[in-house]
């Protein structure tokens, strides 16, 4: 009896060893990133369960700003988020800089030099722009 569950054991980290690497891959974000230079103007339609990406590469000690606008159509809203991630399924927003006027305008002292993700949402879809710059 105990044979039979180690086998079934076995099986099934075999079965599962196999399932991770599919799983991982389903995460991936396969929206491009648009690369930004600074300074940078970006204008797009965005909704639904969708994202926008745009990626831009900072040196450390300079600040970085990001700020949103979009056409108003009833109650629909637009809103960017900045990560060190190039997933947006895994991104986790930067613990760095500083929000205002609602959420549309963010402003930070960079800390590392490398690359920055912005990704766009809207609700529930906006025409928006969106302006970095890297001073």
């Amino acid at each position: 009896m105990r044979l039979i569950h180690r086998r079934s054991f076995l099986l099934f980290v075999f079965a599962l060893s196999l399932l991770v690497p599919s799983l991982a891959r389903a995460q991936d974000d396969p929206t491009p990133k648009k690369r930004l230079r600074s300074p940078a103007t970006v204008r797009g339609f965005i909704g639904g369960e969708s994202h926008d990406s745009y990626v831009i590469r900072a040196r450390s000690g300079r600040t970085m700003t990001v700020r949103i606008s979009w056409t108003r159509e009833g109650d629909n809203s637009a809103g960017f988020s900045i990560s060190k991630s190039a997933n947006f399924f895994s991104a986790e927003p930067v613990g760095f800089g500083k929000e205002s006027a609602d959420g549309k305008r963010w402003t930070g002292r960079i800390p590392a030099t490398g690359n920055y993700y912005i990704y766009v949402t809207a609700h529930p879809t906006a025409h928006y722009t969106l302006r970095v710059t890297v001073k």
